[in-house]
């Protein structure tokens, strides 16, 4: 009986080969954005004219008491916890605007003066 109790005791200190252990902590993969509203609200007000979108498709976000603390959230998400105050009439009209701005930043002519490649060296 001792052996046994011996033997059971060990397993249970000793990691068995092929078990995870805390260095092998399993890291959940980094979301890719799929869509406009997918992109952390933060990263959509930095962008040019993003502000002015989430000032237009949701009123009073920006200056939310809890903004600091959603901010590094998505729109779906934030959404989804919104109990109904985003409704999808919102998210579908966010989704459009964002999209042109996508398109537009996409679309604007990118122009390199001497003075910015003299200033880049």
């Amino acid at each position: 009986m001792l052996p046994r109790i011996l033997i059971l005791s060990l397993l249970a200190i000793v990691p068995l080969a092929g078990c995870a252990t805390d260095s092998d902590k399993i890291v959940a993969p980094r979301q890719i954005a799929t869509s406009s509203l997918d992109l952390p609200i933060e990263q959509i007000a930095a962008m040019p004219n993003g502000c002015a979108i989430l000032d237009k498709d949701f009123p009073g976000m920006r200056e939310h008491p809890m903004y600091d603390y959603f901010k590094a959230m998505s729109l779906n998400q934030v959404a989804a916890m919104s109990k109904g105050r985003i409704t999808p009439a919102m998210m579908a009209q966010a989704r459009v605007d964002l999209a042109s701005l996508s398109v537009a930043r996409a679309a604007a002519p990118v122009s390199v003066t001497a003075a910015h490649v003299v200033a880049a060296h």
